[in-house]
């Protein structure tokens, strides 16, 4: 029952249904929890010494953990369910060796992982112990999203995400494959981290002045924030990691097999995007047009499997549409070379009743899912 209504609750989110899927979430936490299932003694007492059984009810937690994290995003909860007790969890195998029915039941423990960056011999960890990290890292965000928070406190987090690359073993350095399969659970951890940095750092920039401040499906608007460094440090922070996620996005695989969660974070790099580019006006313009135009590409694919997808990508185009409308800028070879190769937005600053494309927000059509979805009916439009 449990993983059924995990599965169940993405299915909902990804269908347009946040607020369902989250509720879905929390009862099968709760089920979980009640059930024991984040001790470490549930595995091996009730899967039948079947050591791929003893993996999946492993795996089922952590996933708990890691959809937990990023709904937390979304929703912008500063607290998170399955932080408030113990874990005591082994960490997953490989997806290759769980596949392959070749699981072990001596996997490594949580603290073993944290401890690894001081060690003195290198340890063998599954890309799935990183995609945690990226959650747990991630939930540090989100207990300062809402709050002020001292500038130590706010400079740790952001080391953490920092040295979080430099940890990820050569090996696991590219996420294709000589055969040219994307390690899912590393593209996730990569999307999480450079979530959380635009998450942490946005809100303390001069981006969050163009930032839309009614919500967008996946992107709710942000408080502003005291900056604990210069407005433009954060906002070069902030845009940086849209652009990892853009750059993400550009990977040639099969889109289907991302998880849906990679669409709110498409929604929010693009956001980061807009915002710096209004910043812009005409600097550097080709290269926010550029990633845009990858991100709207592939919202429009996902729409085919993902009603959210269409949700966001209406309300996208219409925003960058104003936004990059040709004629604002005449594309020259001048305009579009940039004195530093950078387009973090610093150096410019333009209040948000100078930002036309805000107004978008107060009009109601756009999040309409018959736009895409005709004949389907939604919670909030009657049964």
């Amino acid at each position: 029952m449990v993983q059924a209504r995990l599965l169940f609750a993405i299915a909902v989110h990804a269908r347009g249904e946040p607020n369902e899927g989250l509720a879905m979430l929390q009862d099968a936490i709760e089920l979980a929890i009640s059930l024991g299932m984040n001790t470490k003694s549930f595995s091996s007492s009730n899967g039948g010494s079947i050591s791929c059984l003893e993996e999946s009810f492993r795996r089922t937690w952590w996933e708990l953990f890691v959809v937990e994290g990023i709904m937390s995003a979304i929703h912008r909860r500063s607290t998170m369910k399955t932080t408030t007790v113990a874990s005591e969890v082994l960490l997953p195998c490989e997806d290759s060796t769980y596949t392959d029915g070749a699981c072990f039941s001596d996997s490594p423990t949580l603290a073993q992982f944290a401890d690894r960056h001081f060690a003195e011999e290198e340890m063998s960890f599954s890309s799935s112990c990183y995609r945690i990290e990226a959650v747990q890292i991630l939930s540090r965000v989100l207990s300062i999203a809402n709050a002020e928070a001292h500038p130590d406190e706010v400079q740790a987090i952001d080391n953490s995400l920092a040295a979080w690359t430099h940890y990820v073993p050569p090996e696991k350095r590219d996420l294709i494959s000589n055969s040219g399969e994307v390690d899912e659970m590393l593209f996730q951890a990569h999307m999480v981290i450079h979530w959380a940095t635009i998450l942490l750092h946005m809100p303390r920039s001069e981006l969050l002045s163009v930032h839309p401040t009614a919500d967008i499906f996946c992107a709710k608007g942000d408080k502003q924030m005291p900056s604990t460094d210069t407005k433009h440090a954060h906002a070069s922070k902030a845009t940086d990691a849209s652009k990892e996620l853009s750059n993400l996005a550009a990977f040639r695989c099969p889109i289907q097999k991302h998880t849906p969660f990679f669409i709110c974070a498409l929604v929010i790099a693009s956001v980061v995007q807009l915002a710096a580019c209004t910043l812009h006006n005409c600097r550097c313009m080709y290269q926010h047009k550029d990633r845009i135009t990858l991100v709207v590409g592939l919202l429009k694919s996902l729409s085919l499997n993902w009603a959210c997808a269409g949700s966001v990508l209406v309300k996208i185009k219409k925003i960058a549409a104003k936004v990059l409308k040709s004629e604002h800028c005449t594309m020259t070879l001048a305009s579009t070379q940039c004195d530093s190769c950078t387009d973090s937005g610093l150096g410019t600053s333009i209040g948000a009743e100078d930002v036309p494309w805000l107004e978008f927000f107060d009009d109601p059509t756009i999040m309409s899912f018959d736009r895409f979805a005709p004949g389907m009916l939604f919670p909030d439009e009657g049964s």
